[in-house]
């Protein structure tokens, strides 16, 4: 639930950016904002995400705690209980990354919020491969492998663990502005708020495995999701 609220905060950002009025953008800019082919995949990436919610059934976790031999040697360092405070942090993270590259495109005009639409594919499409990906793969995430995970082993997010969402939700939209800044102005701040974005990425990545939410490999293949999405959007459309 979680992950639909934090997403459902950031579509709330996107149709405010794209509605409310800005300063003009100039005449060589494409304005169209939001075309045909950009419904699609808003719709389709919307539809991958929710099926697998609909048509898989997830039985719950008999052993826990899990055998630690199922997990890679180099991985079993990150088995704990859930921790808290990274978890939080990771949403925090995630949410404002979403909101500060959109907030900075949003002010650039109708390239600007061209550039918002393809980040919100990019940002809906990771999300939908990653949820079908967790239900194929079924991972165990590293706190059924401990004692305390006992009350989630009814849960089928406690199975979720490759790959990780927030990882390929933060490159993702980190990866888009990447790709957009040079498009939607020449200001040399567009630098370093890319590498911030990048960075508020990678520190998403590192905060889910300190909660003991993910392995190492789940994180950064959530990462080469973004990164990927992002790229093929913006090849697609620009």
């Amino acid at each position: 639930m979680r992950r639909l609220s934090l997403r459902s905060t950031l579509l709330t950002v996107l149709a405010l950016n794209l509605f409310i009025p800005h300063q003009a953008a100039s005449q060589s800019q494409d304005t169209t904002v939001l075309g045909g082919l950009d419904v699609v995949a808003i719709v389709g990436a919307g539809a991958l995400f929710l099926g697998p919610h609909s048509l898989w059934e997830v039985d719950s976790v008999e052993c826990v705690p899990c055998d630690p031999s199922e997990v890679p040697a180099f991985e079993r360092w990150t088995i704990a209980p859930v921790r808290k405070v990274p978890d939080t942090i990771s949403d925090f993270l995630l949410l404002g990354i979403g909101i500060a590259s959109w907030v900075d495109m949003a002010n650039e005009g109708a390239a600007g919020r061209a550039g918002i639409v393809s980040s919100a594919e990019s940002f809906l499409i990771s999300a939908g491969i990653t949820e079908v990906l967790k239900k194929l793969a079924g991972r165990k995430r590293p706190y059924l492998y401990t004692p305390e995970g006992a009350p989630f082993a009814g849960s089928a997010s406690a199975q979720e663990s490759w790959p990780s969402g927030h990882s390929a939700a933060a490159a993702s939209l980190a990866a888009s502005y990447w790709l957009t800044r040079d498009r939607i102005s020449s200001d040399a701040g567009n630098d370093a708020h890319a590498w911030a974005l990048a960075t508020g990425a990678v520190g998403v990545a590192a905060l889910r495995v300190a909660a003991a939410k993910h392995f190492p490999s789940d994180v950064l293949s959530g990462l080469a999701i973004g990164i990927l999405t992002a790229g093929l959007v913006h090849t697609v459309k620009f």
